[in-house]
Protein backbone atom coordinates (compact mmCIF):
# COMPACT_ATOMS: atom_id res chain seq x y z
CA UNK A 1 0.00 0.00 0.00
CA UNK A 2 1.40 3.36 -1.02
CA UNK A 3 1.33 6.09 1.59
CA UNK A 4 0.90 9.77 0.99
CA UNK A 5 3.98 11.74 2.01
CA UNK A 6 4.21 15.46 2.67
CA UNK A 7 7.64 17.07 2.95
CA UNK A 8 7.79 20.65 4.13
CA UNK A 9 11.07 22.44 3.56
CA UNK A 10 11.42 26.00 4.75
CA UNK A 11 14.38 28.30 4.78
CA UNK A 12 15.39 31.63 6.17
CA UNK A 13 14.03 31.07 9.64
CA UNK A 14 15.19 29.22 12.72
CA UNK A 15 13.57 26.75 15.12
CA UNK A 16 12.09 29.71 16.99
CA UNK A 17 9.68 30.16 14.09
CA UNK A 18 7.77 26.90 14.72
CA UNK A 19 6.06 26.11 18.02
CA UNK A 20 6.58 22.30 17.85
CA UNK A 21 10.31 23.06 18.18
CA UNK A 22 9.68 25.28 21.20
CA UNK A 23 9.47 28.46 19.18
CA UNK A 24 7.43 31.51 20.05
CA UNK A 25 5.30 31.54 16.87
CA UNK A 26 1.94 29.78 16.98
CA UNK A 27 1.90 27.14 14.23
CA UNK A 28 -0.96 24.75 15.12
CA UNK A 29 -1.26 23.13 11.68
CA UNK A 30 2.45 22.36 11.40
CA UNK A 31 2.40 21.17 15.03
CA UNK A 32 -0.43 18.74 14.24
CA UNK A 33 1.47 17.36 11.24
CA UNK A 34 4.64 17.05 13.33
CA UNK A 35 2.83 15.15 16.09
CA UNK A 36 1.92 12.31 13.72
CA UNK A 37 4.93 12.40 11.40
CA UNK A 38 8.69 12.67 11.42
CA UNK A 39 10.44 15.75 12.73
CA UNK A 40 14.11 16.45 12.24
CA UNK A 41 15.58 17.66 15.51
CA UNK A 42 19.22 17.79 14.41
CA UNK A 43 19.02 18.86 10.78
CA UNK A 44 21.22 21.52 9.27
CA UNK A 45 21.61 23.15 5.90
CA UNK A 46 24.35 22.15 3.53
CA UNK A 47 24.57 25.73 2.27
CA UNK A 48 23.63 29.12 3.75
CA UNK A 49 22.41 30.22 0.29
CA UNK A 50 18.83 29.29 -0.67
CA UNK A 51 19.23 27.87 -4.23
CA UNK A 52 22.20 25.62 -3.40
CA UNK A 53 20.47 24.48 -0.19
CA UNK A 54 17.33 23.52 -2.13
CA UNK A 55 19.37 21.72 -4.81
CA UNK A 56 21.24 19.78 -2.13
CA UNK A 57 17.97 18.87 -0.44
CA UNK A 58 16.42 17.58 -3.68
CA UNK A 59 19.51 15.81 -5.04
CA UNK A 60 20.78 14.45 -1.73
CA UNK A 61 24.22 15.67 -2.79
CA UNK A 62 26.51 18.21 -1.24
CA UNK A 63 26.94 21.43 -3.20
CA UNK A 64 30.45 20.42 -4.32
CA UNK A 65 28.88 17.30 -5.91
CA UNK A 66 25.73 18.77 -7.48
CA UNK A 67 27.62 21.85 -8.74
CA UNK A 68 24.90 24.32 -7.72
CA UNK A 69 27.33 26.75 -6.10
CA UNK A 70 25.28 29.93 -5.95
CA UNK A 71 21.87 31.37 -6.73
CA UNK A 72 23.03 31.55 -10.37
CA UNK A 73 23.20 27.73 -10.75
CA UNK A 74 19.71 26.22 -10.34
CA UNK A 75 19.01 22.50 -10.01
CA UNK A 76 18.41 20.92 -13.43
CA UNK A 77 17.42 17.41 -12.35
CA UNK A 78 21.01 16.18 -12.35
CA UNK A 79 22.12 14.45 -10.25
CA UNK A 80 18.79 12.71 -9.78
CA UNK A 81 17.21 12.91 -6.36
CA UNK A 82 14.51 11.60 -4.09
CA UNK A 83 11.71 12.90 -6.34
CA UNK A 84 13.03 10.71 -9.14
CA UNK A 85 13.12 7.69 -6.81
CA UNK A 86 9.50 8.28 -5.84
CA UNK A 87 8.50 8.51 -9.51
CA UNK A 88 10.35 5.26 -10.24
CA UNK A 89 8.36 3.61 -7.43
CA UNK A 90 5.11 4.69 -9.10
CA UNK A 91 4.27 7.73 -6.97
CA UNK A 92 2.78 10.94 -8.36
CA UNK A 93 4.96 13.79 -7.14
CA UNK A 94 4.25 17.50 -6.92
CA UNK A 95 6.40 20.44 -5.91
CA UNK A 96 4.57 23.46 -4.59
CA UNK A 97 6.48 26.65 -3.94
CA UNK A 98 9.65 28.39 -4.92
CA UNK A 99 12.40 25.81 -5.36
CA UNK A 100 14.48 27.61 -7.99
CA UNK A 101 14.74 24.75 -10.43
CA UNK A 102 15.89 25.80 -13.88
CA UNK A 103 12.52 25.06 -15.45
CA UNK A 104 9.72 22.59 -16.00
CA UNK A 105 11.40 21.38 -19.21
CA UNK A 106 13.94 19.60 -16.95
CA UNK A 107 12.96 16.38 -15.18
CA UNK A 108 13.39 17.64 -11.62
CA UNK A 109 11.71 14.59 -10.11
CA UNK A 110 8.20 16.03 -10.01
CA UNK A 111 5.20 15.25 -12.17
CA UNK A 112 3.85 18.70 -11.43
CA UNK A 113 5.57 21.92 -10.36
CA UNK A 114 3.44 24.76 -9.01
CA UNK A 115 4.81 28.17 -8.09
CA UNK A 116 2.06 30.14 -6.40
CA UNK A 117 3.97 33.42 -6.56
Amino acid sequence: MKRNTLIIMTDEHSREGISCYGGVAKTPNIDKLASSGTRFDRAYTSSPICVPARAAFQSGQYVFNNRCWSNAQPYTGTPTGWGHRLQEAGYETASIGKLHYRGTEDNNGFNEELEPL
